[in-house]
């Protein structure tokens, strides 16, 4: 029998105080890549010039690029700018102060990971927002670059950010942390290679830049000056993450890092915010000791089904139905068991609400 009883917020009604909830960026919840699990998704050749997409059981999951504030490294310019000055400009756009001069990290100076130390260019790792969710979680996580050092030695570096050191700096992109050497939070060097913004899912790495305080993928994972193509294997020339800056269409800058990333391990978690809301539905005495169903009663009468019901029906609860101000029906809840109710008894039913 359809009866609406109004819920009273702070009495019928709790709510819970959000909580962190995380789980493996990864499809199915899985928190970590292994080596070569990561391949890269079918692009055009122009796309390509711009950026390759990583998948993961043939989904899409990162996309990396590079980025030359003055289009060095570009598939060719000639009087229009070139992809790589594009995308330098469109990260520093999305994440610099649009106007604070002197600040060291505003749209016209560019990127400073180091307050005075211009970035020409920038290596960018991004994260599909819907396997995010609210947010990357910060410190723990751990990026690994495979490569090789200058000789040609085989080289893997560990990258984490310092959030366990440091506070965040607020930015216009969100909270933003710097890039270490380091796995799942734990710093093992100083010297910042780049930035996090948890909040957006990018970071932003130093491709070549020097300076107190500061670290490059290029000084860390050289390899062999040259150029590498989007078909070729990870070995011979390009093997590491100095940057080619030709412009010509042997450059593929952006290929070094999905080829760096593709060969290791890499693990990472997403966040998000969840709060549970208690209702507290009461079935009280009088209440709902009645039922619709038409094997209730039988005859022009309506006579009870069961004699025994003659002065105390009985009926079993086995839903719950939530309804907004309008009485349009928006949650419903279903009993484990059915729960006996009569004139004789109350019935309180917690309906938890997590989103």
């Amino acid at each position: 029998m359809a009866i609406y009883i109004p819920l009273v917020d702070g009495q019928d009604i709790i709510t819970d105080d959000a909580n962190k909830v995380t789980t493996g960026f990864f499809d199915g919840g899985i928190g970590t890549a292994g080596n070569s699990t990561l391949t890269t998704s079918s692009l055009s050749t122009t796309q390509k010039n711009y950026y390759y997409n990583l998948q993961y059981s043939s989904k899409d999951h990162l996309s990396v690029t590079y980025g030359h504030i003055g289009g060095s490294g570009s598939d060719s310019v000639t009087n229009l700018k070139g992809e790589t000055e594009v995308l330098y400009k469109q990260f520093a756009n999305y994440l610099l102060n649009p106007v604070d001069a002197g600040s060291g990290n505003s749209v016209a100076e560019g990127f400073q990971f180091v307050s005075g130390t211009l970035a020409n260019d920038i290596y960018v790792i991004s994260y599909e927002r819907a396997r995010m969710k609210d947010r990357l979680n910060k410190k723990n996580w751990t990026l690994q670059l495979s490569g090789s050092n200058t000789g040609g030695t085989a080289a893997l570096r560990e990258f984490t950010d310092d959030g366990e050191y440091t506070e965040a700096v607020e930015t216009i992109a969100g909270p933003r942390f710097n890039i270490v050497s380091g796995a799942l939070g734990v710093r093992q060097a100083t010297g910042t290679y780049g930035w996090l913004y948890p909040n957006v899912g990018l970071m932003v790495f130093n491709a070549t830049g020097t300076g107190t305080g500061i670290s490059s993928l290029s000084a860390s994972l050289p390899g062999t000056a040259g150029a590498i193509d989007s078909g070729s294997g990870y070995t011979g020339v390009g093997n590491g993450l100095t940057p080619e800056l030709n412009n010509d269409t042997t450059t593929d800058n952006a290929w070094k890092l999905a080829r760096s990333v593709q060969l290791a391990s890499q693990t990472f978690r997403n966040e998000e915010d969840q709060t549970t809301k208690s209702y507290f539905c009461r079935a009280k005495a009088p209440n709902f000791n009645f039922s619709n169903n038409p094997t209730f009663t039988s005859g022009s009468d309506n006579e009870y089904q069961n004699s025994t019901f003659e002065g105390n029906p009985q009926t079993f609860v086995t839903t719950v139905g939530l309804y907004d101000s309008s009485q349009t029906l928006v949650a419903v809840g279903r009993l484990s068991k059915p729960i006996k109710k009569n004139f004789n008894s109350e019935v309180v039913i917690k309906c938890n609400l997590t989103y």
